[in-house]
Order: structure tokens, then sequence, then C-alpha cells
């Protein structure tokens, strides 16, 4: 009897005293989240970018300027986009009548500054668009000092170029120019905002839509898109504790956790980017979070339990509704949820009740209808759009089909392309920006991981595993299911895959660190080996923070920092 006590324990270790957040969890969680947001905030973007357009009506249209001080030798032209891109034929005048033969003036990427040399004297400057509906922001140029000349806007559209003179930079960079993917989901959270057709449409709108929100309030500036995400990653640092704690069942492994996501590369510089990918492993987070305290805590009213399932359906609509990748995220729900029925109607001998019909009828409103209902009212940009594609049920689900369409039918190559079974190593990083400032030093954003956590994960997940069935930890067991159906959804795909593509299985991976290093402290009874691992991976973090955050640097610091041929930047 006494060892079945014990089984019965391993399997099921609940301790609501310990897994209960305290008042020193609340404040060691703040403090973590506190200093990880100070450092997430710093250099994220700039709120001063031109907010207003000069779009062509015609293949042909104009604008034409006169510098104030008459004929001047101009070194180049610094220029902004829109959220249309497009080619403009640019020529010069002493007398505003004879035009030079043109240049080619490219506009290439959306919401971008760029330089053109021009390097020659002249008084007049036209400007042609060479195609209807393309967008431009501000213009500026330079003498050869570098100083910005004035110019005189001749007609009524050339003031458009001109009225933000302000939000010219003295350089260009990240801070003001969107760069990697941000050129699709920052275009179309703007296009959303403006009712305007979606550019990018291969993932559900819900992440741009968000996006949206501060766009609103502060304009289309890089802070302004990159708002959301960052918030988003800062509050996956609690979440994290909260998840722990639940776990590990004490303080200390919780702030591990919090301390691990706060450190590695792959959090940092995704949940700074502007795109959706951090709202995506938020929710998921999320809903896996309230199946836990469904799952994990005993003894709580039916109303609880309830609300515990309806959150983690919320969250799990939510996660569908920015990528698709959610739908293996909920299969792994799915799986924990009955497979904690099976524990305790078959192992645990539990009598049916009439809660649990109850339980069963609201799962399929909780995981059936409101994620459906959240998925389709992000369409809702679709639907009201001029000339809108989507009318009703069978237009959408074609637009569905020609989404499937699009992932499973893609043919392409990119030299950041990684396969999945490299990821947890990073063999292959990704280079998200790379410039140089006035003064000539090196500024570079790469996505990678913190090698000291990536490549210490890898023994933890194998250790995860096989405790998970050597002891029959049923715990352990909800952190390899998520890892599981999620990577399960890159086996056999031909198409190119990315590094960022294991964002939404990190935060599991990190938990099986946590859970070695729980094993290690109590069989040895020291935290020593959690003061060191703390230590190393902010040591690593601090020395990769520059290609992390494009702090200026040197050629040779970066250089020094490719522990790996396949890491580029």
């Amino acid at each position: 009897m006494g060892n079945k006590i014990r089984e019965t324990e391993e399997i099921d270790p609940i301790n609501r005293e310990t897994d209960r957040i305290t008042k020193k969890d609340i404040i060691l969680m703040l403090i973590i989240t506190f200093i990880y947001a100070i450092i997430s905030f710093i250099n994220l973007g700039s709120l001063t970018n031109p907010q207003t357009f000069w779009e062509t009506e015609y293949a042909g249209d104009y604008i034409t300027f006169k510098i104030e001080h008459g004929k001047s030798y101009v070194s180049n032209i610094r220029y902004y986009s829109g959220c249309n891109f497009g080619n403009y034929s640019l020529s010069f005048s002493y007398d505003g009548i004879n035009y030079s033969k043109p240049l080619k003036l490219s506009t290439d990427n959306v919401f971008e500054w760029k330089d053109l040399e021009l390097n020659r004297n002249f008084e007049y400057i036209k400007l042609v668009g060479n195609e209807a509906g393309i967008y431009l922001g501000e213009i500026a140029i330079y003498d050869g000092s570098g100083n910005k000349l004035s110019l005189t806007p001749i007609n009524e559209n050339s003031k458009l170029v001109l009225d933000e003179q302000d939000t010219v930079p003295e350089e260009i960079s990240y801070l003001n120019s969107t760069y990697f993917d941000e050129i699709y989901f920052a275009r179309t959270a703007y296009e959303h905002l403006h009712n305007l057709p979606a550019y990018e449409w291969v993932h559900p709108p819900l992440g741009k839509l968000l996006m949206a929100i501060p766009i609103m309030f502060l304009g289309m500036t890089t802070f302004a898109y990159r708002l959301m995400g960052n918030i988003a990653g800062i509050l996956m640092i609690p979440t994290i504790y909260v998840f722990a704690k639940m776990l590990f069942k004490n303080t200390k492994y919780a702030v591990l956790a919090a301390i691990i996501m706060a450190a590695d590369g792959m959090h940092f510089v995704q949940s700074r980017l502007g795109t959706a990918d951090s709202f995506l492993v938020l929710f998921i987070m999320l809903e896996y979070l309230f199946m836990y305290k469904y799952v994990l805590t005993k003894d709580i009213s039916l109303k609880k339990r309830l609300l515990y399932l309806f959150l983690s359906g919320l969250f799990m609509g939510a996660a569908i509704s920015v990528k698709w990748s959610g739908v293996f995220a909920a299969i792994g729900l799915a799986l924990i949820f009955f497979l904690n029925l099976i524990r305790r109607f078959l192992v645990n001998k539990e009598k049916w009740t009439k809660e649990d019909s109850l339980i069963i009828l609201s799962c399929f409103g909780f995981f059936v209808l409101i994620p459906l209902i959240i998925y389709l009212l992000s369409y809702i940009p679709f639907y009201i759009v001029e000339n809108a594609y989507i009318k009703n049920l069978k237009t959408f689900i074609e637009w569905q089909q020609y989404m499937y369409n699009y992932h499973h039918d893609l043919v392409a190559t990119h030299p950041y392309s990684s396969m999945w079974y490299t990821w947890p190593i990073s063999k292959q990083s990704i280079l998200y920006w790379t410039g140089t400032t006035n003064d000539g030093a090196i500024t570079r954003i790469v996505l990678l991981g913190n090698p000291a956590i990536w490549w210490f994960s890898i023994p933890c997940m194998i250790f995860t595993f096989i405790s998970t069935i050597k002891n029959r930890k049923f715990e352990y067991l909800m952190l390899l299911i998520p890892i599981i159906c999620m990577m399960m959804s890159y086996f056999g795909i031909d198409r190119i895959m990315f590094l960022y593509h294991y964002f939404p299985v990190l935060p599991f991976v990190m938990l099986t660190i946590v859970a070695f290093m729980k094993w290690l402290s109590e069989k040895f009874k020291t935290d020593i080996f959690i003061y060191i691992f703390v230590i190393v991976i902010i040591i690593v973090f601090a020395k990769f923070y520059p290609i992390y955050s494009g702090l200026p640097t040197t050629e040779q610091y970066i250089k020094d920092l490719q522990w790996l041929d396949t890491w580029i930047w």
C-alpha cells in the first residue's frame, strides 16, 4: 500500500501551498520583468517618421522643386517610401524648363529611408512617378558638406514631401526604417488601419490588427509598429514565471525560468521586430498555462475549472488567428486534456460526475466555437475593404484555400533558411539588419539564440524525456507534448523554413532546462549549478548584445562572435 501511495504522489505531485503565487513571487517577477522591459525599449524605434505621402494618380504624375538659394552643388537626395513602392524618374534643370536625362530613383521597400548619390549642380529638380499608386513620404537634398539644402515647392503636390522636414534623420538605420519581414507585417497593419487592400494575406490578420493599435495613436512610426510585439515579449516573462512556479512549485525555479527567457537572444530580437510572432508565442504560452491550471489544480470549484478552460480556448483561438502554426499547439492542448481524463478515470479510478459531463459539453464552445468566432472576426478588414474579395462564407473558405496553397506550393530558396533539426544548435543565423553609422561603426541585428541556453537545452530535453518515462512525471509530459506537436508541423515539409519557426517551441524548451536544474539541485543538495548557469547566460547575452540590438560596434568585435561558420553577419 505504501508503494502505491508513493507512485500516485509521483504521478500527481500537487502542493497548492507551494505552487501559489505569493507576494515574494510578485515582487521578484516584477523586478525581472521591469529590468527586461527597460533593456527591450532601448532604441526600439523612432517616434518621428513622415505621416503624409504623395501618391501618384497616374503614370507620369510629377512634382517639382527649386533650390531656395539658387544653383547649388548637390551630393545626394534622401527620400522615404510609403506603403506602395515603385520607380521614379529624377531629372534636373538650371532654368526650370530644360531638364536633364532622367536618373532612376527606386523605392523597393516600404516605409524606408534611402539615399541616392547625385554629385551634380542644378537649381530645379523634377520627380516623375513611372506608375500610378506609388507613395513618397519626404525628400531632402544635401550639399557636399552634408548640410541640408532648402527646397521650395513649385506645384501643389510637391508640398506633401516637404511638410515634415523635421522627420528626416541624420543617418539611416533600423531606428527609422523597416527591416526584414516588417516590410510585410507593418505595411499590412497600416493598410488594415486605412482600409486598404492587404499586401500580406498568407497569415490570418489578428497579429497585424494588434500592431495597428499603436499606429492609430502614434502614427506610422517604427516605434509604433514594434510596440505591441515588444509588449508581448515583455509579458512572456511573468507568464513563464507563473508557468514554472506551477510546475516546479518553488520560487527559485520560477526565477530561473524568467531569467532564462529574459537572457535569450531569439526572444529579445524577435519580440522587438515588427511582426506577429511574439503574439503567437504569448498566446500559445497562455493557452497552455490555463490548461495546466485546469489539469494540475485540485479541489477547485466548477466555476474556476470552466474559467480556466474558457481562457485556454480563448488564447488558442487568438494563436490560430495570428498564424496557422497555432493549430499544432492546439493539438497538443487536446492531447493534454484527454490524457488527463485517462489518468483520472482509468489510472486513478475516479468516478464520472455531472460536472465532468458539463465540462465536456462546455469544451465544444470553448475550443471550437470561440476560436472560430475569433478567427472570423479577425477578417473584418477583408470584408469591409473596397472591392473586397471575401463577401460570404464561400469566398471566405476559398481565401483559406489560397492561403493553404501558398504555403503548400511555395518553391523558393534563401541563404538563411535551415532545417528544423538544426534549430536547437542555432546552426543558421538570420541577418535582419546591416548598416554603418556616419562615424563608421558597424550595426547588425541578427536572429540567434543565446548559445549557452540553446546548446544546454539539448541534454535537458533528453533528460526530461527520460524522466517522464522513468519516473512517470505527468507534469513533464506536458512540456514534451507541445514541443513534439509544434515541431511535428515541420516534419517532411519541402518549403523553406527559418530559425524563427522555433520561437513558439522555445518557452517549453526553456522549462526543460529548469526541470534539469531542479534535478541537479535536489540530487546534490546545492543551488550552485543554478547560480553558475545564470551567470553564464547573462554574460553570453551581454557579449552578443550588440548583434541582438543593433548597438554600433566594430567589425572585429562581431567577427569574434562568429563561433560557428554558419553564423552569417
